[in-house]
């Protein structure tokens, strides 16, 4: 995403809202009080500027031919949630999703977490910065490692439906203050959890070359969709930024150790049974020619993206990315699907292996658009024997590998993806010149709460069938 392009979606994530959200006004989320919260801090010598939570859907705002809105940003299928920051304490009814943090300033958010699901996680993101050769680059990467499901501080049996605070900040004192004032306002010391935004390696302050700051929450696969829909839409969070009064000296944390990734133990036990697995697929489908393409790993680690200036990863730590047919990432594969012809998705579902604890595969519309046609999870073959009738009888592998169509029409097909543009999105036409981007996202391995590591995956792979001659 090109700098006009950023300029374009703080403009749209801006004018989303121009005033503090309902819940801003709440009280005794969590067992504490919000205006007791915001008096303490005030009482010690801070502004308190409220902000608002709100949905993230760039693909409705594209499609709604939003303006300035270039590209929907390779989304996955459900909204996100944005955190959006004042501008500052003296413009108050500025808000972005995109912002400025001075080096003892901090953005609290204090709520509920979602009700049950798969995963979440609460990000904090470098989104742009100025390089040295004066240009601006929209990197949106990792500035260290997630509050996810795994891992967040709360209290109740589950870490669903729980109270929960954040503090996001540079700067050690001022994170000693708000927890106190927290503290007094109410709120138990086993809900505040502490994201560092890393000074060391980040221009903080305003202006022109200043680094843009962002806070992203992730969602997936809700147990009853109506809820995660009602929270999504109506977050059950505030936000604040906190700026203190006085001038003294920053007193800077040093960068957080990240979570290590890995276990030891590979996937590639299955590497043979991937290829069998793919002949078998090829031997089901006669009369047609098949053309291999790699998945490639994308967008491993938001350090290695901010030092190398890579654009629009959007990475997490908790995941593990594969991509094909995606430009800025795959020079390589142009992928169309003409009349007849699909593609087979096909490896290990990284859930059964015990690598992930969901994996989901979307299809993009991948040159301009960015926008996805079709996703589906786990869910579709776990249990399912999608790979069954691929591999031998018997085959006691079949269980953790899967294999997965994807067309323009599948004809009321079993263990296919049809391809759709969503509903009343008329800025996308559908046929057989789109390009198309195949984006696998495999997320959080159980024993390691964090993304799995790189040398010990097996790549999915693509198979794209025209008919033969």
């Amino acid at each position: 995403m090109k700098a006009n392009v950023l300029k374009a979606f703080i403009l749209f994530t801006s004018i989303l809202f121009l005033a503090p959200c309902a819940f801003s006004q709440r009280a005794g989320l969590g067992g504490g009080d919000l205006a007791g919260f915001r008096d303490a801090l005030t009482q010690d010598g801070f502004d308190v500027t409220p902000g608002a939570v709100v949905p993230w859907n760039p693909a409705a705002a594209w499609c709604a031919n939003t303006p300035g809105v270039d590209s929907a940003l390779y989304f996955n299928i459900e909204p996100y949630i944005q955190v959006q920051v004042p501008k500052s304490a003296q413009e108050p009814n500025q808000l972005s999703g995109q912002f400025q943090l001075n080096p003892r300033e901090a953005v609290v958010l204090i709520g509920l977490t979602p009700p049950p699901e798969k995963y979440f996680s609460i990000t904090p993101y470098l989104w742009s910065r100025v390089y040295p050769d004066g240009s601006r680059k929209d990197v949106t990467a990792t500035l260290g490692d997630s509050v996810n499901v795994a891992t967040v501080e709360t209290i109740g049996p589950t870490p669903f439906n729980a109270p929960v605070a954040l503090i996001f900040t540079p700067d050690r004192t001022t994170e000693s203050r708000v927890r106190a004032a927290l503290r007094r306002a109410g709120y138990p010391a086993a809900i505040i959890n502490t994201v560092v935004f890393p000074a060391s390696m980040l221009n903080l302050g305003r202006g022109e070359t200043a680094d843009l700051l962002a806070i992203a929450m992730r969602n997936a696969i809700w147990t009853d969709p109506a809820a995660g829909s009602d929270y999504v839409n109506n977050p059950p969070l505030s936000v604040f930024r906190v700026t203190p009064h006085d001038q003294a000296t920053a007193n800077s944390f040093p960068a957080p150790p990240l979570r290590v990734r890995g276990t030891g133990r590979t996937e590639m036990d299955l590497a043979n049974k991937l290829g069998e697995l793919g002949r078998g697929i090829i031997a089901a489908n006669p009369g047609f020619q098949a053309t291999d393409i790699t998945l490639i790993p994308m967008c491993y680690e938001g350090y290695d993206l901010i030092q190398r200036g890579l654009e629009w990863c959007g990475d997490s730590r908790d995941a593990f990315y594969l991509g094909a047919g995606i430009p800025e990432y795959d020079t390589i594969n142009r992928i169309t699907l003409a009349d007849g012809e699909f593609l087979m998705v096909y490896g290990p579902n990284h859930v059964a292996t015990g690598k992930a604890t969901y994996m989901n595969i979307n299809v993009y519309a991948s040159e301009t658009a960015k926008l996805t046609l079709g996703a589906f999870d786990d869910r579709k073959f776990t249990g399912k024997g999608t790979a069954t009738s691929y591999l031998p009888a018997g085959d006691p592998d079949a269980d953790v590998m899967y294999a997965y169509k994807i067309s323009r029409d599948c004809g009321g097909e079993p263990n296919c993806l049809q391809l759709v543009v969503p509903d009343g999105c008329t800025r996308l036409t559908l046929d057989d010149t789109t390009l198309l981007g195949v984006f696998t996202r495999i997320y959080l391995e159980p024993e390691t709460m964090i993304g799995p590591a790189m040398p010990e995956m097996l790549y999915d792979r693509v198979l794209k069938f025209s008919p033969g001659p």
